[in-house]
């Protein structure tokens, strides 16, 4: 079966926001007197926030906080650092996005973040026209590993799993890929590096990716 459509993950594979995120949440634990560092926390990326929420309570006792607080307290500082950075997309992203219009591919981002947060990141890096469908985790019943996500994103694109390829950066969302029945490939490309091993390509930037599409078409000839 041809494929037809790409799912990207958003962060670690549209840009490196997840350097900020990790950042900000080991500030937040350290302001509650907790000396994380990033190795600590990086097991969370990926996750559904409520997903999130439940791993750091277990893992640094935070029988205290209320969710509430555990969410609101990461996110204003994630918010306020996000806000200040100057963005910019992976390597090559923008060719990746061109080849997929100028080859009639769809393309669709189907994340863990929240729906706000998703414009807010096509809108900065000027790339809103280059999707298809936006898909938060708001969305759909259950948060990535499971694969309802990469589910709902190929059936918005009017495509089926197997039509689809998904692009990933961490071991979570690569399950979510496998599960729901897409091609997965590990993207390598971001400085926090996570275990893709489990993706039937892994790849070092979205130069690759093109690559490997244009070997997929030849093949299909």
């Amino acid at each position: 079966m041809k494929r037809k459509g790409i799912l990207f993950d958003c962060d670690g594979v549209l840009l490196d926001s997840e350097s900020i995120y990790l950042h900000s949440l080991c500030d937040y634990l350290h302001s509650i007197g907790i000396p994380a560092q990033n190795e600590d926390v990086v097991s969370v990326l990926g996750k559904p926030m409520a997903m999130i929420t439940q791993e750091l309570r277990e893992k640094f006792d935070l029988r205290a906080y209320s969710d509430e607080a555990i969410v609101s307290g990461q996110r204003q500082l994630f918010r306020t650092r996000f806000h200040q950075t100057q963005l910019q997309p992976m390597p090559h992203l923008i060719d990746l996005l061109r080849w997929c219009r100028t080859h009639g591919w769809k393309c669709a981002i189907a994340s863990s973040s929240d729906l706000d947060y998703l414009q807010d990141v096509v809108r900065r890096l000027q790339i809103e026209t280059c999707f298809d469908a936006i898909i938060s985790t708001e969305m759909v019943e259950h948060g990535k590993p499971a694969p309802d996500i990469y589910r709902f994103a190929a059936r918005s694109l009017g495509l089926t799993n197997e039509e689809t390829i998904v692009i990933e950066d961490s071991h979570n969302g690569i399950l979510a890929g496998k599960r729901s029945g897409s091609f997965t490939i590990g993207y390598k490309g971001s400085p926090i590096q996570q275990d893709t091993s489990l993706a039937d390509l892994q790849v070092t930037d979205h130069q690759e990716v093109i690559d490997f599409l244009e070997a997929v078409i030849a093949a299909e000839r």
